[in-house]
């Protein structure tokens, strides 16, 4: 029998039905709390941490480059922000299934289980993405008071869209494999964290355990585009990374 063609618009149906669900639900204002709270908190220190640089900078006849300490450090920061938010939402999914009673609605819908993977997936990408695109509204407003690089600041948002796909995709391929949303949630923060730690980790390992580790990292590849780089394998990488959870995750509520 030959299966069924791949509708995007069914796809984009199921999303905006998912996306809708997480602000309706707690997780959702828990998310936006923690992603604000956490993000104000490094854009604030980042500007702190310039503000006070520069003044011992400029008893020494020098600038500091605000698009280092600002920019660099705090759009990197900010990516680690949506690393530890992430499983917020993708928990979220697998709590409503399993304790929701959408399950039954999910299995009544004419969609096949690329369908389903795909909406799920999209529906996590576009929430973490808003909260995303309220973090940067700072590093704008800085800017059109003439700090920082305009090319900084849109790469960086290239970089941190790569960064939500594949968190998000990671996400929900653990939530499919747990029986519990905190199980999900730790499962997802756990991998993330590694592969974020893997960065900093990277100088104290052996020479060919510190390349492997470099690689594999996720800082290093998301630092090249907030200084203004676009890096092919930086981009690879993420749509691999991507590619691979999507392709080893289940639907999620449709794994019976």
């Amino acid at each position: 029998m030959k299966a069924p063609a791949f509708s995007l618009k069914k796809a984009l149906t199921l999303a905006a039905a998912e996306w809708l669900a997480f602000w309706s639900n707690p997780a959702g204002g828990l998310a936006l709390l923690v992603f604000l709270v956490f993000s104000g908190i490094l854009f604030y220190n980042a500007v702190a941490e310039f503000a006070a640089t520069n003044l011992s900078v400029l008893a020494q006849g020098r600038i500091l480059n605000a698009d280092v300490v600002i920019f660099a450090n705090g759009l990197t920061n900010l990516g680690l922000v949506v690393l530890l938010v992430s499983p917020l939402t993708t928990m979220r999914a697998m709590a409503d299934y399993a304790h929701g009673g959408r399950l039954d609605r999910l299995l009544a819908w004419p969609l096949s289980p690329l369908e389903i993977v795909v909406g799920q997936h999209l529906a996590a990408v576009f929430a973490i993405s808003l909260l995303t695109v309220l973090s940067l509204i700072p590093f704008g407003a800085i800017w059109l008071m003439g700090v920082g690089n305009l090319m900084s600041l849109l790469t960086a948002a290239i970089g941190l869209f790569l960064l939500i796909l594949a968190c998000a995709a990671i996400g929900l391929a653990l939530a499919s494999f747990n029986s519990t949303p905190l199980g999900a949630a730790l499962t997802s923060l756990g991998v993330l964290g590694l592969l974020w730690a893997l960065g900093w980790a990277a100088p104290y390992l052996p020479p060919q355990a510190a390349y492997l580790a470099q690689g594999l990292a996720v800082a290093p590849r998301l630092a090249h585009f907030v200084v203004g780089l676009i890096d092919l394998n930086d981009v690879v990488y993420f749509l691999v990374l991507t590619l691979v959870a999507l392709a080893i995750g289940r639907p999620l509520g449709h794994q019976k």
